[in-house]
């Protein structure tokens, strides 16, 4: 009897021994080095309209994102291990490139910022260029940041912690525009 005690006592403890630690939530949002977003995204340019789900790892540098059309079809993924050196993958097609950006730009005619983006899905602006922002009435929250000619609308946010972070946004720039709903955050 003390022997089956003693072994239960051990394994429980042992178990709780291994169980991960969640790292904390971060006070700011400048403080996020680490995040993955999950929800739904629409694209449309000035010849095509393109609507899926998306999903995007990003920590300091580097990202994975992947977009999948509705029912599976379609898949785009988008990778960068170390800074300068992006994968895009679609359909049986891989492709290499120093920038996200101009990959997406070349194979798919999409004006789509990456770099900005990874700023803007957060609701703030990129550090790297001068923007304006207009914030929400009687709020620090962002109603609409303006930067290198994209015009990004916050519609509506959620709570993560102590953070109040996008769920809704549109980044436009005519003829682009990019619609993010953002179901799911995780942040470190």
């Amino acid at each position: 009897m003390k022997i089956g005690f003693i072994l239960s006592t051990l394994l429980l403890i042992t178990a709780c021994s291994n169980t991960p630690k969640k790292a904390p939530i971060p006070d700011s949002i400048d403080q996020i080095s680490q995040w993955e977003t999950v929800g739904r995204v629409g694209i449309r340019t000035e010849d095509d309209a393109i609507s899926g789900n998306f999903n995007w790892l990003q920590n300091q540098s580097s990202f994975d994102l992947s977009i999948v059309g509705p029912f599976g079809q379609g898949a785009t993924h988008l990778k960068q291990e170390t800074p300068g050196s992006v994968e895009l993958k679609y359909k049986d097609v891989i492709v290499e490139g120093t920038s996200a950006h101009s990959l997406l730009n070349t194979h798919f005619g999409w004006q789509f910022p990456v770099n900005q983006v990874t700023y803007w899905i957060r609701g703030i602006p990129s550090p790297n260029s001068s923007y304006e922002i207009m914030n929400r009435f009687n709020s620090n929250l962002p109603d609409e940041i303006t930067q290198d000619g994209w015009t990004v609308s916050y519609k509506e946010f959620i709570t993560v912690g102590t953070l109040e972070l996008p769920s809704k946004l549109q980044a436009s720039k005519p003829p682009f525009r990019v619609n993010l709903i953002i179901t799911q955050w995780n942040i470190q």
